[in-house]
């Protein structure tokens, strides 16, 4: 038998008969105490089996409180033995839950039946504490596996208990299990707050199921989701209604399901093509970029391969392992692909690895874009980058990339080649009257001529303005250049329809030839572009070879033209002031404005010298101006100071009268300096009145600000008509005996400012 007994007696003889009598039953008796409080402390250490508990003992605390608190701490069985009986004291008995009650005395065999049913009893009951505690055991091993808490609404006290899982979904909140429904509402979003009261009053007043998922608000404002699921009944016979459920954390889930849609969203709407391929490489997804890009509907690609159906540049039978051992399962790279109609795409390609929990590639994912428009636009900017925009034909950049592989080629040949270089004559006056839209058209029109008048194997190219070069590869003798150069010129001198206008330009060309003249690339095109400005000044639609007197007279001009720049910047320039009288009496009549260059070491240097550079640099247009403001400021200052009335004439160049602010040039010059303008003569050669034949109403402006315009030719005035149709602004100044131009040296005065 050997069950353990702590006997609690007060009255020693009566303990230890009791001892004895246990004893002789086979019972082993752990301890006998006197008191309540002995008796608790006892128990706790011994854990008998059962307490034969007096009632009436010594101290503060009786059987019945000690019996009480043995239960409550221990689940120690405790039987009775008293001589008491009385309602009052069985009613507090009984509140301690005893296994037995025995009153006093009591038999033997009695003693041993109670007992043994405490025992027993006892027996039962920890064998279905030990179920349940396992069962127990075995839902919180469940719930915690589920990420589960329990959770129980008393609708009648209007609180919610939470079991130990509840923590966990709250994110450690340490409040109390039990708490009023509100302070659990607290805890949910403020807009999700309203649908859980509501969905909870319902399943109450319904008695459905309540399933829903609501957001949280965590400590430190974090947001989490909670699933929650309960079912309400109502307890007989009271009718209490009770929700009892449980409660789920789906915050990782409601994220993974967010970063999913998202996912989805993106394969579905993203302008790359994507396609999914399983461990065998055959395609399993594609998304509906995949369809606009390839022309292949899902139901003709899946199953296949993309290396068969779609790749025209196949990826190596070990593309895919090197792949799965690469760093980050990662490949991009630009490659082919073939439409459905057999158009290939070049495009741009990722391939990444997809793994399994264990590591193993379980799928692979394809990206892919159409780079065919990069492409073409990689071809139209680099043909911008090497061509002319307005022609089409290469550019500097392109021809000297060209020269230079040709010049290679020549040299290790040991041949000859040449450049003809070209300017169109006159281009510049056409631009200026007839406007920049006909000078494109004229540059477009040469450009497809010369092109078409080319061998296969030459190039020709725009350097810029009216400026053209053409490569001649391959040539036996000098004579094929001259040859090729008289085929061009007479091509361009062809007349060009400019809209509603008919023009004919010509061109100069010079020639250079390697060896002969340089092996370097610029120093080849420094000798055409000088033998070009000696067929120009050798009176142009001509050609001319380079040679080294070319060369002296280029560095000549080049001297000639930067010097001119510093003399008008440094008033380096004079004035003369040739008199016009008239040949009966000799009265004087006029004078007339003659440029001079006072240059520090030559001296004195003539017009003729320079006009002509002037004209090519597009400086005699600062030369014009300061010409016309210097010459009416010193007239003005002559008759300011007494000098007799006089006409002033000033010649202008072709260039100059063209412009569309000339007129403002003159009035500015007439206002600044108070000359009247009825004493200005404007002289002009023949070939600028052709020009102005456009620009008949500029005539007409001057003739209103009083001034007069009179044509040359070879220095002579050319007399026309006041009534002419052609041009009636211009009136003739040798009509008369009293006005023709005298040849006197222009010694009488000089201005060189314009004072």
């Amino acid at each position: 038998m050997n069950a353990s007994i702590v006997i609690v007696e007060d009255e020693r003889v009566i303990a230890f008969h009791l001892k004895s009598q246990l004893e002789a039953l086979g019972y082993r008796v752990a301890a006998a105490v006197s008191s309540g409080e002995e008796a608790v402390e006892r128990a706790g250490e011994l854990r008998p089996d059962l307490v034969l508990m007096d009632i009436h003992l010594e101290g503060a605390m009786d059987g019945i409180e000690a019996a009480g608190m043995i239960h409550a701490d221990y689940r120690i069985p405790v039987v009775f033995l008293t001589a008491y009986a009385e309602d009052e004291t069985l009613q507090r008995a009984q509140a301690s839950l005893p296994f037995g009650y025995l009153v006093k005395p009591v038999e033997t065999r009695e003693l041993h039946a109670t007992l043994q049913m405490a025992l027993g009893r006892r027996a039962a009951e920890i064998e279905v504490e030990v179920e349940v505690k396992e069962s127990k055991e075995r839902l919180q091993l469940a719930l915690d596996a589920a990420g589960l808490g329990v959770w129980e609404w008393d609708t009648t006290s209007c609180r919610l208990t939470a079991g130990e899982g509840f923590h966990a979904i709250f994110e450690g909140e340490r409040e109390p299990i039990s708490q009023p429904r509100a302070a659990f509402l607290a805890r949910v979003h403020p807009e999700d707050r309203a649908g859980v009261q509501e969905a909870m009053d319902k399943a109450v007043a319904l008695g459905e199921s309540l399933n829903l998922a609501f957001r949280t608000v965590r400590l430190g404002g974090a947001i989490g989701w909670i699933e929650a699921h309960a079912k309400a009944s109502r307890t007989e016979p009271a009718g209490q209604v009770r929700v009892v459920g449980v409660m789920k954390d789906i915050t990782a889930r409601r994220e993974a399901e967010e970063r999913l849609q998202q996912a989805a969203v993106v394969f579905q709407t993203t302008a790359e093509g994507i396609f999914l391929m399983d461990r065998e490489h055959r395609i399993v997804s594609v998304n509906p970029a995949f369809t606009a890009i390839t022309g292949y509907r899902p139901d003709e690609v899946l199953g296949q391969d993309p290396e068969v159906l779609l790749h025209v540049r196949r990826h190596s039978d070990q593309f895919y392992p090197r792949l799965e051992t690469t760093p980050g399962g990662q490949w991009q790279g630009e490659t082919y692909c073939r439409h459905k109609n057999g158009t290939v795409l070049p495009v741009w390609e990722s391939v990444s690895v997809v793994r399994d929990e264990a590591g193993a590639a379980s799928h692979y994912v394809a990206a892919f874009s159409d780079i065919s428009a990069m492409r073409r636009a990689e071809e139209q900017l680099n043909h911008l980058t090497h061509h002319d925009p307005l022609t089409g034909l290469p550019n500097r950049l392109l021809f000297h990339d060209r020269l230079e592989q040709t010049l290679a080629r020549a040299q290790r040949e040991e041949g000859h080649c040449a450049i003809l270089f070209f300017d169109l004559d006159g281009f510049k006056v056409i631009n200026d009257t007839l406007g920049h839209s006909s000078g494109d058209l004229l540059l477009q029109t040469v450009a497809a001529r010369l092109k078409r008048s080319l061998r296969s194997n030459d190039t020709a190219a725009r350097l810029g303005g009216d400026e053209f070069v053409v490569l001649l590869e391959h040539i036996a003798h000098p004579e094929d250049a001259a040859r090729i150069a008289r085929k061009l010129l007479a091509a361009l001198a062809q007349p060009v329809e400019l809209g509603v206008e008919r023009v004919t330009v010509s061109a100069s060309a010079g020639i250079s030839v390697y060896p002969d003249n340089g092996r370097a690339r610029d120093a080849l095109l420094r000798a055409a572009d000088t033998a070009m400005y000696s067929a120009k000044a050798q009176g142009r639609n001509r050609y001319c070879f380079y040679t080294e007197e070319l060369a002296t007279r280029a560095a000549e001009r080049l001297k000639i033209e930067q010097g001119l720049r510093h003399a008008l910047e440094t008033e380096g320039l004079v004035l003369y002031y040739q008199p016009q009288v008239a040949l009966s009496g000799g009265a004087l009549t006029g004078i007339e404005a003659l440029v001079r260059w006072q240059h520090p070491q030559e001296g004195l240097i003539a017009p003729r010298r320079f006009i002509s550079i002037a004209e090519e640099s597009g400086l005699i247009e600062p030369l014009g101006r300061w010409v016309l403001f210097t010459a009416c400021a010193g007239a003005a200052e002559r008759l300011r100071a007494g000098g007799p009335p006089c006409r002033l004439s000033v010649n202008v160049s072709a260039r100059q009268f063209a412009r569309d602010h000339f007129e403002h040039t003159v009035r500015e010059a007439l206002a600044e300096s108070g000359f009247p303008a009825s004493q200005l003569e404007i002289e002009i050669t023949e070939s600028t009145l052709q020009v102005i034949e456009h620009s008949r109403h500029l005539l007409d402006t001057l003739k209103a600000l009083g001034s007069r315009s009179r044509s040359m030719i070879s220095g002579r005035a050319t007399p026309r008509s006041a009534s002419s149709n052609t041009c009636p602004s211009i009136a003739s100044r040798l009509t008369s005996p009293s006005c023709a131009t005298s040849l006197v040296t222009p010694t009488t005065w000089r201005s060189s400012s314009p004072s």
